[in-house]
């Protein structure tokens, strides 16, 4: 997909500010005070997070959703320095802010629901921002907001599709199982998201494959995510490489976007699951969800 019209846009209806608070020491007890504290803070939102990836790989990007108007200043900043096509629908209040606190041996991350004060997206056409586009590759990534209605997702890929668009899925619970429905092109669950689409967490090769047989029924690729023992594309396992992890936000969404910009940009089918998973891992080596330099996925895809 290298011609010049083709462009990814990227939704996302739950972005945040993703912050990483490091402590020195693990929690002790209750009321423990930490003086010695580092702290940093990244925009994202999974599919915020894709969106600068593949601008960073050199793609054509837009990104949309929803953004709240109190605190929209970093977003924009940050799709300028990307060259992201801003098309998100600003909203009345702020975008919420996650944080993953980490110690030495362990972590706990707090996620916060987006845009609580919202009461319905009826006056907001998110989809708006794409009238008159060339199709491209749509990737609708993340949570929704207690807002959206379930179906919120199908109805998009339904949408979508309907224009001429290839349709990428990376949600959860029933908003995915409901948007399995209008057959996207691509999904992305993780292990732990399969139970309520298949019936079961896959654990073992033989349920992994299961699990993929049972959802390309709906759709076409199916990748699924093993944390950090690595993904299956199609039923095809890939283990990650060894890596020191500093925080798990991204790691994801970064697999995801390589994926897509080998796949859908670069027509490079068969490397693409070797670079995801390259690039998912090295993610894991940055702060805060922070895109990590392209010289360390290369690294790393040495050793998948």
């Amino acid at each position: 997909m290298k011609d010049t019209d083709a462009k990814f846009f990227c939704l996302s209806m739950s972005p945040a500010i993703d912050a990483t608070v490091r402590l020195p020491s693990a929690p002790r007890g209750e009321g423990e005070i930490f003086k010695d504290v580092a702290e940093e803070e990244n925009v994202g939102g999974k599919a915020v997070n894709v969106a600068r990836w593949l601008a960073g790989r050199g793609a054509k990007v837009c990104c949309g959703g929803l953004l709240g108007e109190d605190n929209d200043r970093p977003f924009a900043r940050e799709l300028a320095k990307y060259g992201i096509e801003d098309r998100f629908v600003r909203v009345a209040g702020a975008t919420r802010r996650n944080e993953m606190i980490t110690w030495p041996g362990g972590s706990v991350k707090l996620n916060r629901a987006a845009f609580p004060g919202l009461d319905s997206l009826d006056e907001f056409d998110v989809l708006g921002g794409i009238k008159g586009e060339s199709p491209g590759v749509a990737i609708l990534s993340g949570s929704l907001p207690p807002c959206c209605p379930k179906s919120f997702y199908a109805d998009a890929v339904m949408r979508l599709k309907s224009l001429g668009w290839t349709v990428v899925l990376d949600a959860s619970g029933e908003p995915m199982r409901l948007a399995l429905d209008a057959k996207p092109d691509l999904i992305k669950p993780n292990a732990e998201e399969c139970e309520p689409l298949v019936g079961f967490t896959p654990k073992t090769a033989d349920e992994f494959a299961k699990a993929t047989s049972i959802l390309r029924e709906k759709a076409a690729h199916v990748v699924i995510s093993d944390g950090g023992a690595g993904a299956w594309f199609d039923g095809e396992f890939v283990a990650a490489p060894k890596v020191e992890v500093v925080d798990t936000t991204a790691a994801g969404d970064t697999l995801l976007a390589e994926y897509c910009w080998r796949v859908f940009w670069e027509s490079a089918e068969n490397t693409a699951a070797q670079w995801a998973v390259a690039a998912g891992s090295a993610a894991c080596t940055m702060p805060g969800g922070a895109p990590p330099p392209a010289r360390v996925v290369e690294k790393l895809m040495d050793e998948v």
